[in-house]
């Protein structure tokens, strides 16, 4: 009966740590509207060696408007203005068409100004505090990208994420300059298919 009772008390205890820590970052990212940051990002091999890092510039306001600009050598554009996605390649002079979607693959950015909703209903949420308060994610089925991700925040500020794949490799982004809440023009969310370059849908 004791064990019992240690259990029953234990599994709600984990219950609601979990909607505690949900909750908590609904909050955050609810406050959230508009984020504007330089990025550093670098993907390690499952043995902990650098594959390559790139640098660039984020843009995003909810709902779902994302622009993730890649500097040279590894330059690439991502345009979102939510309904529609756009990926530019100018080594390839190629443009990849897309309807928008919460599909964190296809745009890691998206977890701070998708559908919040789908995130609690995605993911298992738990939260650290330190220095830093960082939450990790844990996909609720096997069909996700992503194995784990975790958010950092500097109080309400984005500092970085993190993200683990299904091949054991690592993606860390940070963020610096970051400003959150500052008008952003709509015109960097929508994007016009240079002349010239080859333009593919993904239906």
């Amino acid at each position: 009966m004791h064990l019992f009772f240690l259990l029953s008390v234990c599994c709600v205890s984990y219950a609601e740590n979990q909607a505690d820590a949900a909750q908590k970052l609904r909050a955050i990212l609810t406050d959230m509207s508009t984020l504007d940051a330089e990025f550093i990002q670098i993907v390690y091999s499952p043995e902990g060696d650098r594959l390559h890092e790139t640098s660039g510039q984020l843009h995003a306001s909810r709902p779902g408007q994302v622009r993730w600009e890649t500097a040279p050598p590894m330059e690439q554009l991502l345009v979102s203005d939510g309904t529609t996605l756009w990926l530019f390649d100018p080594d390839l002079e190629q443009v990849t068409i897309r309807s928008f979607s919460d599909d964190l693959a296809k745009t890691p950015a998206v977890l701070f100004v998708g559908d919040l909703a789908a995130v609690e209903q995605t993911y298992r949420v738990s939260v650290t505090s330190d220095q830093l308060t960082v939450f990790t994610l844990i996909p609720l089925t096997d069909d996700n990208l992503y194995e784990k991700l975790t958010l950092s925040f500097d109080r309400k500020k984005p500092t970085g994420m993190k993200l683990w794949d299904g091949l054991g490799q690592r993606t860390e982004i940070e963020f610096s300059s970051t400003e959150i809440n500052r008008p952003i023009s709509p015109a960097l969310f929508t994007f016009i298919p240079p002349e010239g370059v080859d333009i593919l849908r993904d239906e």
